[in-house]
Protein backbone atom coordinates (compact mmCIF):
# COMPACT_ATOMS: atom_id res chain seq x y z
CA UNK A 1 0.00 0.00 0.00
CA UNK A 2 1.36 3.41 -0.97
CA UNK A 3 1.36 5.95 1.85
CA UNK A 4 0.18 9.55 1.61
CA UNK A 5 3.70 10.97 1.39
CA UNK A 6 4.51 8.79 -1.62
CA UNK A 7 1.23 9.70 -3.31
CA UNK A 8 1.91 13.40 -2.76
CA UNK A 9 5.41 13.01 -4.20
CA UNK A 10 4.01 11.19 -7.24
CA UNK A 11 1.42 13.95 -7.72
CA UNK A 12 4.23 16.52 -7.66
CA UNK A 13 6.05 14.60 -10.39
CA UNK A 14 2.89 14.51 -12.53
CA UNK A 15 2.36 18.26 -12.13
CA UNK A 16 5.79 19.20 -13.47
CA UNK A 17 6.07 20.37 -17.08
CA UNK A 18 9.42 18.64 -17.45
CA UNK A 19 7.73 15.32 -16.69
CA UNK A 20 5.71 15.51 -19.88
CA UNK A 21 8.70 16.60 -21.91
CA UNK A 22 10.44 13.53 -20.52
CA UNK A 23 7.46 11.41 -21.60
CA UNK A 24 7.89 12.63 -25.18
CA UNK A 25 11.65 11.99 -25.06
CA UNK A 26 11.28 8.41 -23.81
CA UNK A 27 8.70 7.62 -26.50
CA UNK A 28 11.04 8.89 -29.22
CA UNK A 29 13.91 6.93 -27.65
CA UNK A 30 11.83 3.76 -27.78
CA UNK A 31 10.90 4.32 -31.42
CA UNK A 32 14.55 4.89 -32.36
CA UNK A 33 15.56 1.68 -30.57
CA UNK A 34 12.66 -0.20 -32.15
CA UNK A 35 13.42 0.66 -35.76
CA UNK A 36 17.21 0.82 -35.66
CA UNK A 37 18.02 -1.80 -33.02
CA UNK A 38 20.10 0.61 -30.94
CA UNK A 39 20.19 4.16 -29.62
CA UNK A 40 17.46 4.27 -26.99
CA UNK A 41 19.83 5.31 -24.21
CA UNK A 42 21.78 7.56 -26.56
CA UNK A 43 18.63 9.60 -27.24
CA UNK A 44 17.09 9.49 -23.77
CA UNK A 45 20.03 10.08 -21.43
CA UNK A 46 21.51 13.29 -22.94
CA UNK A 47 18.13 15.04 -23.17
CA UNK A 48 16.86 13.73 -19.83
CA UNK A 49 20.14 14.80 -18.24
CA UNK A 50 19.61 18.33 -19.54
CA UNK A 51 16.16 18.37 -17.90
CA UNK A 52 16.65 16.39 -14.69
CA UNK A 53 20.42 16.15 -14.29
CA UNK A 54 22.54 13.04 -14.92
CA UNK A 55 22.20 11.68 -11.37
CA UNK A 56 18.49 11.23 -11.94
CA UNK A 57 18.33 10.62 -15.69
CA UNK A 58 20.76 7.68 -15.85
CA UNK A 59 19.11 5.70 -13.00
CA UNK A 60 15.68 6.33 -14.56
CA UNK A 61 16.83 4.75 -17.80
CA UNK A 62 18.27 1.73 -15.98
CA UNK A 63 14.96 1.22 -14.18
CA UNK A 64 13.09 1.48 -17.48
CA UNK A 65 15.52 -0.91 -19.13
CA UNK A 66 15.13 -3.35 -16.23
CA UNK A 67 11.45 -3.91 -16.97
CA UNK A 68 11.52 -3.59 -20.78
CA UNK A 69 14.73 -4.84 -22.37
CA UNK A 70 16.49 -6.83 -19.63
CA UNK A 71 13.97 -9.72 -19.56
CA UNK A 72 14.48 -10.24 -23.30
CA UNK A 73 18.24 -10.25 -22.85
CA UNK A 74 17.98 -12.82 -20.08
CA UNK A 75 16.13 -15.13 -22.49
CA UNK A 76 19.09 -14.90 -24.89
CA UNK A 77 21.51 -16.44 -22.35
CA UNK A 78 20.67 -19.97 -23.52
CA UNK A 79 21.71 -18.99 -27.07
CA UNK A 80 24.85 -17.10 -26.01
CA UNK A 81 28.34 -18.36 -25.25
CA UNK A 82 28.93 -17.72 -21.57
CA UNK A 83 32.55 -18.71 -22.07
CA UNK A 84 32.98 -15.75 -24.40
CA UNK A 85 31.00 -13.15 -22.46
CA UNK A 86 32.07 -14.04 -18.90
CA UNK A 87 35.43 -12.16 -19.00
CA UNK A 88 33.62 -9.07 -20.28
CA UNK A 89 30.95 -9.40 -17.61
CA UNK A 90 33.54 -9.68 -14.85
CA UNK A 91 35.26 -6.54 -16.12
CA UNK A 92 31.95 -4.68 -16.31
CA UNK A 93 30.82 -5.72 -12.84
CA UNK A 94 34.16 -4.83 -11.23
CA UNK A 95 34.23 -1.41 -12.92
CA UNK A 96 30.58 -0.48 -12.34
CA UNK A 97 31.17 0.93 -8.82
CA UNK A 98 33.76 3.36 -10.23
CA UNK A 99 31.23 4.63 -12.77
CA UNK A 100 28.55 4.94 -10.08
CA UNK A 101 30.97 6.97 -7.95
CA UNK A 102 31.57 9.31 -10.91
CA UNK A 103 27.82 9.69 -11.43
CA UNK A 104 27.22 10.45 -7.74
CA UNK A 105 30.13 12.81 -7.20
CA UNK A 106 31.09 14.57 -10.44
CA UNK A 107 29.74 18.07 -10.95
CA UNK A 108 26.44 17.68 -12.89
CA UNK A 109 27.37 20.23 -15.56
CA UNK A 110 30.74 18.56 -16.14
CA UNK A 111 29.04 15.18 -16.23
CA UNK A 112 26.63 16.45 -18.89
CA UNK A 113 29.65 17.51 -20.97
CA UNK A 114 31.20 14.07 -20.46
CA UNK A 115 27.95 12.32 -21.40
CA UNK A 116 27.31 14.42 -24.50
CA UNK A 117 30.84 14.10 -25.83
CA UNK A 118 30.95 10.38 -25.01
CA UNK A 119 27.73 9.78 -26.94
CA UNK A 120 29.08 11.71 -29.95
CA UNK A 121 32.31 9.69 -29.92
CA UNK A 122 30.45 6.40 -29.53
CA UNK A 123 28.10 7.21 -32.41
CA UNK A 124 31.07 8.19 -34.57
CA UNK A 125 32.59 4.75 -33.93
CA UNK A 126 29.46 3.04 -35.22
CA UNK A 127 28.82 5.48 -38.08
CA UNK A 128 32.32 5.09 -39.52
CA UNK A 129 31.90 1.33 -39.59
CA UNK A 130 35.01 0.71 -37.48
CA UNK A 131 35.10 -2.72 -35.87
CA UNK A 132 37.59 -4.50 -33.64
CA UNK A 133 39.35 -6.80 -36.11
CA UNK A 134 40.74 -9.42 -33.75
CA UNK A 135 39.01 -12.38 -32.19
CA UNK A 136 37.48 -11.81 -28.74
CA UNK A 137 40.10 -13.00 -26.23
CA UNK A 138 39.62 -13.06 -22.43
CA UNK A 139 42.11 -10.26 -21.57
CA UNK A 140 40.76 -7.97 -24.31
CA UNK A 141 37.16 -8.84 -23.43
CA UNK A 142 37.87 -8.07 -19.78
CA UNK A 143 39.33 -4.66 -20.70
CA UNK A 144 36.43 -3.78 -23.00
CA UNK A 145 33.99 -4.89 -20.31
CA UNK A 146 35.73 -2.75 -17.69
CA UNK A 147 35.68 0.32 -19.95
CA UNK A 148 32.04 -0.39 -20.77
CA UNK A 149 31.20 -0.81 -17.08
CA UNK A 150 32.57 2.62 -16.20
CA UNK A 151 30.85 4.28 -19.17
CA UNK A 152 27.57 2.47 -18.55
CA UNK A 153 27.24 3.28 -14.87
CA UNK A 154 28.55 6.84 -15.23
CA UNK A 155 26.81 7.92 -18.44
CA UNK A 156 24.72 5.04 -19.78
CA UNK A 157 26.59 5.25 -23.11
CA UNK A 158 28.54 1.99 -23.36
CA UNK A 159 26.51 0.36 -26.12
CA UNK A 160 28.47 1.36 -29.25
CA UNK A 161 31.77 0.30 -27.66
CA UNK A 162 30.43 -3.20 -26.96
CA UNK A 163 28.78 -3.48 -30.37
CA UNK A 164 31.91 -2.39 -32.25
CA UNK A 165 33.95 -4.98 -30.32
CA UNK A 166 31.64 -7.92 -30.96
CA UNK A 167 30.75 -7.17 -34.58
CA UNK A 168 34.39 -7.59 -35.59
CA UNK A 169 34.23 -11.25 -34.64
CA UNK A 170 34.06 -13.95 -37.32
CA UNK A 171 31.55 -15.90 -35.23
CA UNK A 172 28.06 -16.70 -36.47
CA UNK A 173 25.85 -13.60 -36.59
CA UNK A 174 23.17 -15.24 -34.45
CA UNK A 175 25.75 -16.04 -31.75
CA UNK A 176 27.14 -12.50 -31.84
CA UNK A 177 23.65 -11.06 -31.41
CA UNK A 178 22.89 -13.43 -28.53
CA UNK A 179 26.21 -12.57 -26.85
CA UNK A 180 25.51 -8.83 -27.10
CA UNK A 181 21.95 -9.12 -25.78
CA UNK A 182 22.91 -11.46 -22.93
CA UNK A 183 25.86 -9.28 -21.97
CA UNK A 184 23.70 -6.14 -21.88
CA UNK A 185 21.15 -7.81 -19.62
CA UNK A 186 23.63 -9.30 -17.17
CA UNK A 187 25.87 -6.22 -17.09
CA UNK A 188 22.81 -4.02 -16.46
CA UNK A 189 21.81 -6.20 -13.51
CA UNK A 190 25.24 -5.57 -12.01
CA UNK A 191 24.85 -1.83 -12.50
CA UNK A 192 21.34 -1.98 -11.04
CA UNK A 193 22.74 -3.59 -7.88
CA UNK A 194 25.49 -0.96 -7.60
CA UNK A 195 22.94 1.86 -8.02
CA UNK A 196 20.69 0.29 -5.38
CA UNK A 197 23.52 -0.02 -2.88
CA UNK A 198 24.63 3.55 -3.52
CA UNK A 199 21.12 5.00 -3.15
CA UNK A 200 20.83 6.17 -6.77
CA UNK A 201 17.44 4.49 -7.24
CA UNK A 202 15.55 7.19 -5.37
CA UNK A 203 11.78 7.36 -4.97
CA UNK A 204 11.71 10.18 -7.52
CA UNK A 205 13.60 8.01 -10.03
CA UNK A 206 11.10 5.18 -9.47
CA UNK A 207 8.16 7.53 -10.12
CA UNK A 208 9.64 8.84 -13.34
CA UNK A 209 10.52 5.31 -14.46
CA UNK A 210 6.97 4.12 -13.74
CA UNK A 211 5.70 6.75 -16.18
CA UNK A 212 8.45 6.18 -18.73
CA UNK A 213 8.56 2.37 -18.95
CA UNK A 214 5.17 1.81 -20.66
CA UNK A 215 5.93 4.56 -23.17
CA UNK A 216 9.38 3.17 -23.92
CA UNK A 217 7.85 -0.26 -24.46
CA UNK A 218 5.22 1.28 -26.74
CA UNK A 219 7.97 3.05 -28.67
CA UNK A 220 9.85 -0.23 -29.09
CA UNK A 221 6.73 -1.86 -30.48
CA UNK A 222 5.85 1.08 -32.73
CA UNK A 223 9.37 1.40 -34.10
CA UNK A 224 9.66 -2.29 -34.90
CA UNK A 225 6.21 -2.47 -36.54
CA UNK A 226 5.86 0.78 -38.45
CA UNK A 227 9.28 0.60 -40.06
CA UNK A 228 9.34 -3.16 -40.63
CA UNK A 229 10.45 -3.90 -44.16
CA UNK A 230 11.62 -0.36 -44.81
CA UNK A 231 15.15 0.64 -45.74
CA UNK A 232 17.34 -0.35 -42.80
CA UNK A 233 20.22 1.77 -44.07
CA UNK A 234 18.06 4.86 -44.37
CA UNK A 235 16.59 4.55 -40.93
CA UNK A 236 19.94 3.81 -39.33
CA UNK A 237 21.25 7.00 -40.88
CA UNK A 238 18.22 8.83 -39.51
CA UNK A 239 18.89 7.32 -36.08
CA UNK A 240 22.54 8.45 -36.19
CA UNK A 241 21.43 11.95 -37.16
CA UNK A 242 18.83 12.11 -34.38
CA UNK A 243 21.28 10.86 -31.75
CA UNK A 244 23.89 13.40 -32.83
CA UNK A 245 21.29 16.18 -32.77
CA UNK A 246 20.03 15.28 -29.29
CA UNK A 247 23.59 15.05 -27.97
CA UNK A 248 24.44 18.52 -29.28
CA UNK A 249 21.17 20.03 -28.03
CA UNK A 250 21.77 18.55 -24.57
CA UNK A 251 25.19 20.18 -24.11
CA UNK A 252 25.17 22.92 -21.42
CA UNK A 253 25.87 25.92 -23.73
CA UNK A 254 23.02 24.93 -26.07
CA UNK A 255 20.43 24.21 -23.37
CA UNK A 256 21.33 27.54 -21.75
CA UNK A 257 20.00 29.30 -24.86
CA UNK A 258 16.49 27.99 -24.17
CA UNK A 259 16.34 29.12 -20.55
Amino acid sequence: MIDGVALAAFADVLSETKTWFLVAVVLVAGIVRGFSGFGGALVFIPLASAILGPRLAVPIFYLVDLVTATPYGIKMIKKASMRQITPMLIGSWLAAPAGAWILANLDPTLLRWVTGVTVLVMVAILATGWRYSGEPRPPVSFGVGAAGGVLASATGASGPLIIAYWLGSRADAALIRANIMAFYALAALGTDLVYLVNGLFTLQAVFYAALAAPLYAAGLWLGSRVFKGSSETGYRRAAFALIILTSIVSLPPVTALFR
